[in-house]
C-alpha cells in the first residue's frame, strides 16, 4: 500500500529563519537516517523537501476566470516543509512511520493513502 507522508512546520520559524542551528542540524541527520532506514527496507519511493513558501503560485478558478495568487496566506500557522512516499505492508506501518518523525523533529504529519487503481487503493 503506498502512502504519502505530507509534513507541516511552523510558519514563522520558516519565514523568519530562527531555527536553533543544533535543532536544525538534528532533523537533518534524522531524516537522513529515516531516508536510508526506508531505502534498507524497500518502504521509501521517494522524498523531497520543498521550496520557500513565499515562492508558492496557487492556480484557482473563480466566478470571474482563472486566478493565480503569489506566497502563502498570512493566516497560515503551518507550511508543507517536505513530503514522502512510501510503500508499506498497512496503514499502521505508516502510522508507525509517521509517529518517528513527529517524536524526532516534531513536524505535524498528514498520511494520506495514494490512490494508484490497484486493489488496496
Amino acid at each position: 500500500m503506498k502512502f504519502i507522508m505530507l509534513a507541516y512546520t511552523n510558519a514563522q520559524t520558516w519565514v523568519e529563519g530562527t531555527w536553533d542551528p543544533e535543532e536544525f542540524q538534528k532533523a537533518c541527520d534524522f531524516y537522513e537516517q529515516l531516508g536510508k532506514d526506508l531505502a534498507e527496507s524497500g518502504e521509501g519511493v521517494y522524498t523531497a523537501g520543498l521550496g520557500d513558501p513565499s515562492l508558492t503560485r496557487t492556480i484557482r478558478e473563480t466566478p470571474t476566470g482563472t486566478v493565480a495568487a503569489d506566497g502563502p496566506y498570512a493566516e497560515v500557522k503551518e507550511v508543507l516543509a517536505s513530503f514522502g512516499i512510501v510503500d508499506v505492508v498497512s496503514a499502521d506501518r505508516a502510522y508507525e512511520i509517521a509517529h518517528r518523525i513527529v517524536d524526532a523533529v516534531g513536524d505535524i504529519v498528514e498520511v494520506r493513502p495514494l490512490m494508484d487503481g490497484s486493489a488496496d487503493s
